[in-house]
């Protein structure tokens, strides 16, 4: 995340930097003092938010604040506002002179705010009265990437179109999260605490490693792409745990009329004769060794022999632009393509050298095919 455009009341607002000020999470501690370190001329905004932070706790430790929370939420409801409802924001008038009155403004307001937060949740399937547990999210657009690093330490780039979700606790009692989209992670190392991360197909458990998780609600698959380390691989289709090395990826179809027929596999692996999910290397690019599966780290565009379908997909993240094909059969049409930063009508230029289709854009952010 880049915290250099955040103002005083977008930090107070971040996680990380809520534990730092309170003290509650030495990971977080380190992080800011760090980063003070290497930004010292963001010292005296950092000064300042804390200052707000504080003065919007109170003072108070984590337990009492969070029992002084509880009343309010109690009161909340009490009025009719249940929790997770938006409380209509406060109206600022900035001051002209005084540091003082700024303050007081900007924390009557954050204040409104901050209780709101504290007291959503997101609501988790169950039966009704379950707790549940309040979760932060990263998100990126359609079109673009966003690099970040967690409050543990572990360094995340986002794709296009995806969404990661860190539970309340993460950090404190666990390291779990869920991503729905695709990231690559690389993970830093506590060995009490194992790094979770949670798709729709799968659950990737880790100590300390590198990889890649590929896991969008429209697409056919699921997948994990294992770049150093070892990690472990539980599939939810059936009690299937897997062990990935270094160079391997994992490939969960999310439909069961996809699934597949594989080989037992040696040593550690499961080896029941009927697998839903496949093991394989990763795919190299001959002239410069790049794994295709990470190529969009490095804003590289690279397929091998996929077909038009899948492609279009990825177009439609990549370039935000919605996909219409004018004839089904056109989505089996398979390509090999290398891009490195072009733009999609060039893109478009290029699998026409190998098949003969035509495209037409509608209305800024539509893309029609046709034969």
């Amino acid at each position: 995340m880049n915290y250099l455009r955040f103002k005083a009341e977008d930090l107070i607002m971040d996680e990380s930097f809520q534990q730092y000020c309170s003290g509650t999470n030495p990971a977080a501690t380190r992080f800011w003092e760090q980063w003070l370190k290497e930004h010292p001329e963001k010292s005296e905004l950092v000064s300042i938010a804390k200052t707000l932070y504080l003065q919007l706790n109170g003072g108070l430790n984590e337990a009492v604040f969070q029992s002084h929370h509880r009343q309010f939420s109690e009161a909340l409801e009490a009025r009719g506002i249940r929790p997770g409802k938006q409380i209509p924001p406060a109206r600022i008038v900035h001051p002209k002179n005084g540091w003082g009155w700024y303050a007081l403004a900007v924390a009557a307001v954050l204040g409104i705010i901050m209780t709101t937060l504290w007291i959503q949740r997101d609501e988790q399937p169950g039966a009704e009265g379950a707790p549940e547990e309040s979760r932060l999210a990263y998100t990126s657009k359609a079109g673009e990437r966003k690099s970040f690093q967690l409050p543990d330490g572990t360094k995340v780039m986002l794709n296009a179109g995806s969404t990661l979700f860190l539970e309340d606790s993460f950090n404190t009692a666990k390291r779990s999260l869920t991503l729905e989209g695709e990231a690559f992670f690389d993970v830093a190392q506590h060995a009490s605490m194992p790094f979770v991360i949670h798709t729709s197909a799968m659950d990737i458990t880790v100590l300390g490693t590198a990889f890649n998780v590929k896991a969008y609600k429209n697409d056919e698959t699921n997948e994990t792409s294992l770049v150093r380390g070892l990690v472990k691989v539980s599939l939810r289709s059936g009690a299937h745990e897997l062990l990935l090395h270094p160079n391997e990826k994992v490939v969960v179809p999310l439909q069961q009329t996809t699934k597949q027929q594989i080989k037992p596999a040696p040593d550690d692996r499961v080896s029941e004769p009927a697998k839903n999910y496949s093991i394989a290397s990763l795919t190299h690019i001959p002239l410069d060794s790049t794994a295709v599966e990470l190529s969009w780290i490095d804003n590289r565009l690279i397929f091998v022999n996929e077909p038009f379908g899948e492609i279009a997909r990825r177009l439609e993240r990549w370039y935000d632009v919605k996909i219409r094909f004018e004839s089904e059969n056109m989505k089996q049409y398979r390509f090999t393509g290398n891009f490195d930063k072009e733009n999609l009508q060039r893109v478009l230029e290029v699998l026409q050298l190998s098949r003969d289709f035509s495209f037409r854009f509608e209305n800024g952010h539509s893309l029609v095919l046709d034969q």
